[in-house]
């Protein structure tokens, strides 16, 4: 059984006035094998004032939840989205629609066992059919 994992659904969000993006991420957590689905919390995408085009994720305290660590959960998050992903919003669009951030994030989670997250992939035989 594991401490504590965090499995990422998916993250949406909408570009605002100021030039950031806000919407929510949806996960599901895991605490000591008692699983919660579909945890929401509000996000903003937002581009460094200093550094043009590094970007990162600020995911909003949920008090309803106590999961310790969740900070460095987020920093991992960040990582995997702008380093291992490549991922780049653009505030840009064709047509009337406002640009949007959509990720979806499929087969992996966060294992936050350790002294440091580690992002796993899931096991295709243990997803319930």
């Amino acid at each position: 059984m594991r401490f504590l994992n965090v499995y990422p659904k998916r993250l949406w969000a909408t570009l605002n006035s100021a030039g950031a993006f806000e919407g929510q991420f949806t996960f599901d957590l895991e605490q000591y094998g008692l699983v919660t689905s579909d945890m929401v919390c509000d996000v903003t995408v937002c581009e460094d004032l200093v550094i043009v085009g590094q970007w990162k994720i600020v995911v909003k305290s949920m008090f309803n939840v106590q999961m310790p660590h969740f900070e460095k959960f987020v920093e991992t998050l960040n990582h995997y989205v702008f380093g291992v992903l490549q991922f780049m919003p653009s505030r840009s669009v064709s047509g009337k629609d406002l640009p949007m951030v959509k990720l979806f994030f499929d087969e992996i989670y966060f294992d936050m066992s350790g002294d440091e997250p580690v992002v796993q992939k899931i096991a295709l035989d243990s997803i319930k059919k």
